[in-house]
């Protein structure tokens, strides 16, 4: 009970009288000096970004400035690597694969890695063919899979949540399970968040449908963050910090 971890770099949970509530990091502003040429990097393994200066082992590809020992993906299948002024690019390394007899290797659709597919009927299903033994998600509470010719689809079970008396059971756009949030205010069909607070003299910023303050930081997408500078929203993107994994 009380006890808290962090199933990903971006989400926390914490266990209340045996149930799991999970919540996203909120990141501070690390207030960059982008006059400057100082630009945003998230450091491996963290979720949120710090400021970093670009010096002369900066790399440019495609027209966009990297720092040095950044990473990034120019493709789904390829990664590139920034280190003292020059770019490295590589495909994205597969696992071994070894099929058993009825079984021949295949690269999934959207995918850069072979898998191993049997060798019974395929499975059309709106316009895509998939292999025997091929999962694919229809839509984001559900999953497929292709068993000799017949589609075997199911629905994502969502674990039992138990909320506080001050919040909420709802599912956040993009999750398929509910999840506990605090208590909203609505006027005029728009949804604040309660309670009162004095809105600081510098203004406020109006990004889909969500009021934010001067100085606030949030997430537009999983690489870009956007702040909130005088009534004005300023969205850039963040280089990632380069990843060492075990061998």
């Amino acid at each position: 009970n009380n006890t808290s971890w962090r199933p990903e770099s971006c989400r926390e949970c914490t266990c209340f009288s045996d149930v799991a509530i999970c919540r996203p990091i909120h990141c501070p502003n690390p207030q960059c000096d982008f006059q400057r040429g100082e630009r945003l990097r998230i450091p491996a393994n963290k979720c949120c970004p710090e400021c970093i200066s670009l010096s002369h082992d900066s790399c440019q590809y495609e027209g966009v400035t990297y720092g040095h020992d950044s990473q990034w993906s120019p493709s789904p299948c390829s990664v590139c690597v920034c280190s003292e002024g020059r770019t490295t690019c590589s495909a994205l390394p597969c696992p071994q694969l070894t099929c058993l007899g009825d079984q021949t290797p295949f690269v999934p659709a959207g995918e850069c890695c072979p898998k191993c597919g049997h060798n019974g009927e395929s499975c059309p299903w709106q316009g895509i063919v998939y292999r025997d033994g091929e999962e694919w998600k229809p839509s984001l509470c559900s999953r497929c899979v292709c068993s000799n010719g017949t589609a075997q689809c199911s629905v994502v079970e969502c674990q039992q949540v138990a909320c506080n008396p001050r919040e909420n059971l709802v599912i956040q756009p993009g999750q398929c399970c509910p999840q506990c949030v605090s208590n909203p205010c609505l006027f005029a069909g728009k949804q604040y968040q309660c309670c009162e607070e004095c809105a600081p003299a510098k203004g406020s910023c109006l990004y889909q449908d969500a009021v934010h303050y001067h100085g606030d930081m949030w997430n537009s997408t999983d690489c870009e963050f956007c702040t909130c500078s005088l009534g004005q929203v300023l969205c850039r993107k963040a280089e990632c910090g380069r990843v060492e994994c075990r061998q």
